[in-house]
């Protein structure tokens, strides 16, 4: 059974936690495929798409499934974002590992795909105070998040899974449940203690370089929140 980092097994367990069953795993980004391999090894899913816009890495992941004996089960797909997939073939899409404001932009370029999948699995590296914040304007239900923790090189770093599926229903949070993620708000844990000490610490460290007004009153207020769920 191939091992993962702790962020992609934070995405493998959400997949596998949702109460409708997945069908065909997309992976948008596969890079060397190891989640649709470790998604059908465990049964997560009963068949995978591995979707990359590089060949490089699509040719690595075609080794990796074929080394791990599931060429029969995951497919290979050259292209940008969910432009290889078919409106509907996959009821489970997972785009993880870029930026919340690219992902966005492959969920907004793939719309129809995007909206009649049972769940999109989200993990964005940043920005995902906008991605949520753009999921709601445009009809996506937040359905879940999850925190994980992964040390790299004697360096922690928080990433955030977040589940979401089209409902049609323009939804709203407050500033604070964007910024911070309502879901786990509701669900501290020591993982949310630590992930919040380290978002002050990152406020506090440019505050001061702050000229202009009202981004110095918002990163105020952030403190402020910040400081309000930190025991």
């Amino acid at each position: 059974m191939l091992a993962l980092s702790p962020r992609l097994q934070a995405v493998l367990d959400f997949c596998r936690s949702l109460h409708t069953s997945c069908n065909v795993l997309a992976d948008i980004g596969t890079d060397h495929a190891h989640l649709p391999i470790a998604a059908v090894q465990h049964e997560v899913c009963k068949k995978a798409i591995a979707c990359d816009l590089h060949p490089g890495p699509l040719g690595i992941a075609e080794k990796n499934i074929r080394d791990a004996g599931l060429a029969g089960r995951i497919e290979i797909r050259l292209g940008d974002g969910l432009m290889p997939l078919i409106p509907g073939e996959s009821d489970c899409v997972v785009i993880a590992g870029m930026g919340g404001m690219r992902i966005w932009g492959i969920i907004l370029e793939g719309m129809e795909q995007a909206q009649v999948a049972r769940r999109l699995i989200l993990q964005p590296q940043h920005d995902t105070r906008l991605l949520r914040k753009n999921l709601h304007k445009a009809g996506y239900e937040i359905e879940g998040e999850r925190l994980t923790r992964e040390v790299v090189s004697g360096k922690t770093h928080f990433y955030i899974v977040i589940a979401a599926r089209y409902t049609g229903e323009f939804q709203a949070w407050s500033e604070q449940e964007y910024f911070l993620g309502k879901f786990l708000i509701n669900n501290a844990g020591e993982d949310f203690k630590s992930y919040l000490a380290g978002e002050q610490e990152k406020i506090s460290n440019y505050i001061s370089s702050i000229k202009d007004e009202a981004m110095l009153q918002d990163a105020r207020k952030r403190l402020k929140w910040l400081s309000d769920l930190i025991p």
